[in-house]
């Protein structure tokens, strides 16, 4: 592995299998890296109720040499040692010791500023170059997945694009709503850790959209990464407490990063979309039924 591989590095790279097992400790990774920076391997299987063995199977796939060379590389990963900052634990410190309202706002904070260290402005580009190139644009999702997919539909149709939700479906339903996509849409698919949030026959949605022309964007927690195949573009949010909190604060965030990144890169089409809708509401305001 070259030296300058990161962990992050090793897990998009990675072409081979991953079990339940690894696809666990690689969330609580991303998710906490204090879980690697300053513990042993028998303390991250403990997190993950796996063996200490597996810990270290899962850093020689990925390349590494071992459980201390894996660990290094993290130390070493400037966007992981800045999850480590004396903010980031000032605010831990302050959840533990507040009230429940200010447990969650600190809560949220930490998890909008923890975005930085997975993700940055050129990631959002290359997503908008994918979605403004589209004739339609494809949002699939299940679960709690719900809240940034109505969101993002919504921002995305006041803009002038045109979308297609497909929400909690399943198999012989999805395949109906599938079947229109042409060569050049764009599918964005939300896909999280829990089973439940993860579409149906996700691995033949890609390549479905692949085969077609089309292009595909995932957008999910810790576990993107690790989704096979790989879609044309990841947005990993990861959070502290994502085991604890399932709120979609980040991925609503991304969502609208994409909308304004979108309306920046064509502001005629966001105008001409804005006008459209004004122009609706009020002709459907002054229409006396």
């Amino acid at each position: 592995m070259p030296e300058a591989t990161s962990f992050n590095a090793a897990i998009e790279t990675f072409e081979g299998k991953l079990t339940t097992a690894d696809r666990t400790l690689i969330s609580i990774i991303l998710n906490d890296p204090r879980a690697v920076l300053y513990g042993s391997a028998s303390e991250l299987a403990a997190q993950a109720d796996v063996h200490a063995s597996t810990v270290v199977r899962l850093a020689n796939k990925l390349g590494f040499s071992g459980y201390q060379d894996m660990q290094q590389r993290l130390r070493e990963d400037s966007d992981l040692m800045a999850a480590q900052s004396d903010r980031t634990q000032i605010r831990r410190d302050r959840i533990e010791r507040g009230s429940n309202l200010e447990k969650l706002i600190e809560s949220e904070i930490a998890a909008l500023s923890a975005i930085a260290n997975t993700m940055d402005q050129k990631q959002i580009d290359n997503a908008a170059d994918v979605l403004r190139e589209a004739q339609t644009i494809f949002i699939l999702g299940r679960g709690s997945a719900a809240p940034p997919i109505t969101h993002f539909d919504r921002r995305l149709r006041r803009i002038g694009f045109r979308t297609e939700v497909i929400l909690n479906m399943q198999r012989r339903d999805l395949a109906e709503h599938l079947m229109t996509i042409r060569k050049g849409d764009a599918v964005v698919i939300f896909a999280f850790q829990a089973p439940a949030s993860l579409p149906t026959g996700y691995a033949a949605i890609i390549e479905h959209v692949a085969e077609i022309g089309a292009r595909s964007i995932v957008i999910s927690d810790a576990s993107g990464p690790t989704l096979r195949p790989r879609a044309n573009v990841t947005l990993s949010v990861t959070r502290p407490d994502e085991g604890e909190m399932q709120l979609r604060t980040g991925h609503m965030l991304v969502c609208e990063a994409l909308a304004m990144t979108l309306a920046h890169q064509d502001p005629e089409r966001a105008l001409e979309g804005l006008e459209a809708l004004e122009s609706l509401r009020t002709k459907l305001d002054n229409h006396k039924d």
